[in-house]
């Protein structure tokens, strides 16, 4: 396995075909683009876009080959000041996208974390260690500074594959849009918790 480091903007075109290539099955990625064309042609732009801002607050570690990664958001979850690349998406897709927010921000802890929002490793070298010493990266900064990491996912498995790196749910909710042109129900997610070591 490659060493950990972090990423650098040189890094955000490489780990966005990272990030596409492991979640092209993720409910929650395929509730943003439940066409396969459409994940194709636009679904890395969410990948550079997620990734630009954990670069941009020193907070997105990765292999050093590129092929995983760990966006976090630092405590407090500041905003950085990106530029994002010009969008045009359908209407159906933003009131997803804020249907997304809100539960997070609903969901999200008061107690100051880390949050992980995006772990990803390439299908071809998954279950080999990487998600795991990407984690622990930010694992021993967390502890050191008292401060627990919180995240969300999406599938039982994911939720017992976190529990095992300390993990435990705190809540559970399922996405809906208010929409009324798209009532579309989205998938369930656990809110999943880390009390510092």
């Amino acid at each position: 396995m490659s060493g950990m480091r972090q990423a650098t903007p040189a890094d955000i075109n490489q780990l966005a075909v990272t990030g596409w290539r492991a979640f092209h099955v993720d409910p929650v990625m395929r509730w943003f683009f439940p066409d396969d064309d459409d994940y194709a042609a636009h679904g890395q732009g969410v990948f550079r876009r997620v990734i630009g801002r954990g670069v941009a607050l020193n907070s997105t570690w990765c292999s050093t080959d590129g092929i995983a990664f760990a966006k976090w958001t630092p405590p407090g979850r500041p905003e950085a000041e990106v530029e994002d690349e010009p969008r045009n998406d359908p209407a159906w897709r933003i009131s997803r996208f804020i249907a997304y927010g809100t539960f997070s921000d609903a969901n999200t802890p008061p107690e100051p974390h880390w949050y992980l929002n995006m772990l990803a490793t390439h299908p071809d070298w998954q279950r080999t260690g990487y998600g795991a010493a990407l984690m622990g990266e930010v694992f021993a900064i967390a502890d050191a500074e008292g401060l627990g990491c919180y995240l969300e996912t999406e599938t039982e498995e994911n939720v017992a594959y976190y529990r095992r790196h300390g993990f435990e749910v705190r809540t559970e909710w399922d996405l809906m849009t208010d929409d009324e042109n798209d009532r579309s129900q989205g998938p369930h997610q656990w809110g999943m918790w880390r009390s510092p070591r």
